[in-house]
């Protein structure tokens, strides 16, 4: 009989924060099961999924944050890499630049590299 893991385990297991495998789970990445209030996993079924993600040359969690090489975050959704980028604005600016973008009928990253080309000559 394969041997069954908590969540602790699966995170011990995988080398990784709590949170993160907490994340893997419910993005629905790690084969596993809700048994009561808690997640129950079996090494076998772990082991083979790690063992494909490497074979589809990622570990593509759609919608799951990840942190490449460089201590940057993405995720990937439906098939594509989309990268977090820290904004030096305000939620109220961020919000004011959508708006804007949305009046004006153009694009809103177009409006965004602006912005963040007028705040990196000031």
């Amino acid at each position: 009989m394969d041997e069954v893991m908590t969540l602790e385990e699966l995170a011990a297991y995988l080398k990784v924060s709590e949170t993160t495998a907490y994340q893997l789970v419910r993005g629905g990445g790690i084969p596993g099961r809700k048994v009561g209030r808690e997640w129950r996993f079996l090494r076998a079924r772990v082991t083979e999924w790690l063992m494909q993600a490497g074979q589809e040359d990622s570990m593509e969690n759609s919608g799951v944050v990840q942190r490449d090489g460089f201590g940057g975050e993405f995720m990937v959704e439906d098939g594509q890499e989309k990268v977090a980028l820290w904004l030096p604005m305000t939620r109220e600016e961020k919000a004011r630049q959508i708006e804007k973008a949305q009046r004006e009928g153009i694009n809103v990253s177009d409006l965004v590299a602006a912005y963040l080309r007028d705040w990196a000559q000031a």
